[in-house]
């Protein structure tokens, strides 16, 4: 009776890795973005905000607590499409008027995986310089080149119309939240049922200057335009989920959700977490994520192991079981194996190496300044970051510090601050806007100050 119960109890433990059912394609792969959305951007942090759609993403898969962007939007999705640190090449800030993103000739996850037989879209944001995205991997692009555009007129914010379909410009109306989802919703309808598809959903939401509808903007009276921007995201990538159901992908398709970095402490505080957007404190760079493949994923795990943006090129190809060229040179490493497992696993440290440098060891994260400045802290008994504990633990500073200088090393030197260092409380200074048309071939624009 023992070894029967025994083997009830195992076989219970394991029935969610149960054979996955077989299909015509290969897996397909969406990944969500979201723009400064913050820690408390999401329900299950924040029971203030409305993002249930979210929230059942979360519980049908992995809640990755330890998710690591970076301090703003460019070098983040440098860093995801990349698979490495962008600071090798030059993306430390936001990217502006005749600054190039990824270098050209970089192989790119859309690239990568376009080499691969998938059909590759990417739908919102691009934010990665002047060249279009076609000539970074992606078959299609719906969406805009710069930083931030109204949410209705789809002008940057010196008043040029910034919305493309392909190399076009395009003039439509309405809530770009919505255009971005149905957008997507007709491309998961009408794909090449014959291939498999990599598709990029990079909504410009929550990002400022803030706006919604009015049948949110009721609903939300009491927490404000926020809280509607947020609504009106989540109702987004429900309505996106939904229609992978609808047309019997969910079990095929490998769903990513994270956000670029952290939010403004204007718009949304980040507590516990110290700092904000602009900073490498958990605050600026640590962000909500989820990943979920049914029959792959554990449902409702909570992970809290931690991983970098860069780390999603790897992984991702990891899952999908397909080998990685052999020319590729990355930063990020495979965690897919770690994630799957509901026991922590420990990794090799790693950098997220902005204009400031964080490293993280474990619980313990070391924040190198643009002035040579150290400061040590542990995670586990201080999430907030209120305590440096170099001096208490010189060995960790010392060993850690050790660390840091070797993964650093071929590394560009910083060539300036564009954005305040923060500070543990304080919030990060404002940048210059930038100048410049906006459009694919054109000039890129730059984020305005914050």
């Amino acid at each position: 009776m023992k070894k029967f119960l025994l083997l009830c109890i195992i076989w219970s433990g394991v029935a969610w890795l149960k054979a996955a059912p077989t299909h015509d394609t290969p897996p397909n792969v969406l990944v969500i973005i979201a723009d400064d959305m913050g820690y408390n951007g999401i329900s299950y942090h924040n029971p203030k905000v409305t993002t249930p759609n979210l929230a059942k993403l979360a519980k049908e898969g992995i809640q990755l607590e330890r998710f690591y962007a970076y301090p703003v939007c460019s070098p983040a999705r440098a860093a995801f499409l990349s698979g490495m640190m962008p600071r090798r090449y030059g993306v430390v800030d936001v990217v502006g008027p005749n600054q190039l993103g990824i270098p050209q000739g970089t192989p790119t996850l859309a690239s990568t995986l376009k080499a691969a037989g998938y059909q590759t879209s990417l739908i919102g944001k691009w934010h990665l310089g002047n060249i279009a995205p076609s000539h970074y991997g992606f078959d299609h692009f719906y969406g805009f080149m710069g930083a931030e555009l109204d949410y209705f007129t789809h002008l940057d914010p010196h008043g040029r119309p910034d919305w493309w379909r392909e190399n076009k410009p395009l003039e439509e109306a309405g809530y770009t939240t919505y255009l971005l989802t149905d957008e997507a919703v007709k491309q998961i309808k009408t794909r090449d049922k014959t291939k498999p598809f990599y598709y990029q959903v990079a909504y410009n939401a929550p990002h400022t200057t803030l706006a919604a509808p009015n049948e949110l903007l009721e609903k939300h009276k009491s927490d404000g335009v926020y809280g509607a921007v947020l609504e009106g995201l989540d109702m987004g990538i429900g309505k996106i989920l939904a229609t992978l159901d609808e047309q019997g992908l969910r079990e095929n398709t490998l769903v990513v959700f994270f956000s670029d970095n952290g939010a403004p402490r204007r718009v949304s505080p980040n507590t516990p977490l110290n700092s904000g957007k602009d900073t490498v404190f958990e605050g600026g760079i640590r962000t909500p994520a989820i990943v979920r493949w049914p029959n792959h994923t554990l449902p409702g795990l909570i992970s809290q192991h931690p991983i970098a943006v860069n780390d999603l090129f790897p992984t991702i190809f990891a899952a999908l079981n397909l080998p990685l060229p052999q020319n590729l040179k990355l930063d990020g490493s495979n965690q897919w194996q770690a994630l799957l497992s509901p026991q922590p696993t420990s990794r090799a440290p790693f950098l997220i190496a902005s204009h400031d440098i964080a490293c993280f060891d474990g619980d313990w994260k070391l924040i190198e300044t643009t002035d040579g400045k150290r400061t040590l802290y542990n995670l586990k008994t201080d999430l907030s970051e209120t305590k440096d504990e170099a001096a208490a633990h010189p060995d960790i500073l010392k060993n850690l510090g050790a660390k840091l200088d070797e993964l650093k090393q071929g590394l560009p030197a910083d060539t300036g601050r564009r954005m305040g260092p923060g500070g543990p409380g304080g919030p990060g200074k404002g940048r210059g806007p930038g100048k410049g048309p906006g459009g694919p071939g054109g000039l890129g624009n730059g984020e305005g100050g914050k």
